[in-house]
C-alpha cells in the first residue's frame, strides 16, 4: 500500500474512533440526565407528605451545567436544579458537569459552611445508588447512602431550635 492509501486508512480509523467516542459520550450524557431526573423524582416522592401538608416546598427549574470544557451556551448538560424550601431556608441540588466515566454529582447548597465542609451527592455508573458526601479539606470524606431518613436528618439541621431559658 502506498503512503496515500495508508493515510486514507488512518483517517478512516480515526473517524471510526471519534464516532465511537461520540456515541459513548452521548450515552453517558443520557444516563447523566436520567439519573438526575430519577433522583429528583425520588426526593419528591420521599418528601411528598410534607409538600402536601404545606410544611415544605419543592421546586425544579431548568439548569445548564457548565465548566471551562463545556461553556454554558454549548454545554450538552441541560437538566434541572431542585430546591427544597423549609423553615425560611432553602437547599439546592445543583447538577455539575458529568465527570469521568459518567460520574454524576450535584452540589448541595444551603447546608454548607466552613464548619461543615462541602456537601455533594455522587452516583458512579453503573450503580444507581446515590451517596451523600461531605468533604472537609484534607480529612477523608464522610460518605453515606442517600435514603429518605438520611435526607430528612440532614434537613432537620436547618430548622431553628427554640431558645431555652
Amino acid at each position: 500500500m502506498d503512503e496515500v492509501g495508508q493515510l486514507g486508512e488512518m483517517l478512516k480509523q480515526y473517524a471510526l474512533s471519534e464516532e465511537h467516542k461520540k456515541q459513548q459520550f452521548e450515552a453517558q450524557c443520557s444516563h447523566w440526565t436520567m439519573s438526575i431526573n430519577a433522583l429528583f423524582e425520588q426526593i419528591e416522592q420521599w418528601l411528598q407528605p410534607l409538600t402536601q401538608s404545606g410544611l415544605l416546598e419543592i421546586t425544579r427549574e431548568p439548569y445548564l451545567a457548565a465548566n471551562a470544557a463545556f461553556p454554558a451556551p454549548l454545554s450538552p448538560f441541560a437538566s434541572h436544579k431542585l430546591t427544597i424550601a423549609l423553615a425560611l431556608r432553602s437547599v439546592e441540588f445543583v447538577p455539575e458537569v458529568m465527570g469521568a466515566k459518567g460520574l454524576v454529582s450535584l452540589a448541595v447548597m444551603g447546608l454548607t459552611s466552613d464548619r461543615y465542609g462541602s456537601i455533594s451527592l455522587i452516583c458512579t455508573p453503573p450503580s444507581h445508588d446515590w451517596q451523600w458526601r461531605k468533604d472537609r479539606g484534607v480529612k477523608e470524606p464522610e460518605v453515606h447512602l442517600l435514603t429518605a431518613d438520611y435526607l430528612a436528618q440532614q434537613l432537620q439541621a436547618l430548622i431553628p431550635r427554640p431558645l431555652r431559658d
